[in-house]
């Protein structure tokens, strides 16, 4: 589980995410909505170490992830943004093999496969 407690990031004075509190949890879909500008990408951010919080800590299965080696804690979170400015162009599978980096160092294995291909059968059943 994702545990997000009192988690707050400010550029200056203006608070982007202000005390957000939320559990994640393991096997579920999770969507946050809202309108541009209300810290959403702000908030995954700061979950996936890509932003420090100015308040408050994320855990993950009760480890906080300051603290985590980057090796474990690649293995436990990725995040694809909407918006990667990425002048290449790769397929979905390309993109969901990414996640096995952290396992494979970018040789995949028949795993690793498996693990892809799963991945994306979840979510076209998901999404169906």
């Amino acid at each position: 589980m994702i545990t997000v407690r009192s988690l707050s990031k400010f550029y200056g004075k203006k608070p982007v995410v202000k005390d957000v509190t939320i559990n994640i949890q393991p096997g579920k879909i999770t969507s946050f909505i809202g309108p541009n500008g209300a810290g959403k990408s702000t908030l995954l951010s700061m979950v996936s170490r890509l932003f420090d919080a100015d308040t408050g800590e994320v855990l993950i299965d009760q480890s906080d992830v300051r603290r985590m080696k980057s090796s474990d804690f690649a293995k436990r979170v990725s995040i694809l943004k909407q918006s990667n400015y990425m002048n290449v162009r790769l397929t979905i599978r390309e993109l969901v093999s990414f996640g096995r980096f952290p396992y494979s160092k970018g040789r995949l294995t028949e795993d690793d496969e498996r693990i892809v291909n799963q991945s994306l059968e979840y979510m076209v059943y998901a999404f169906n």
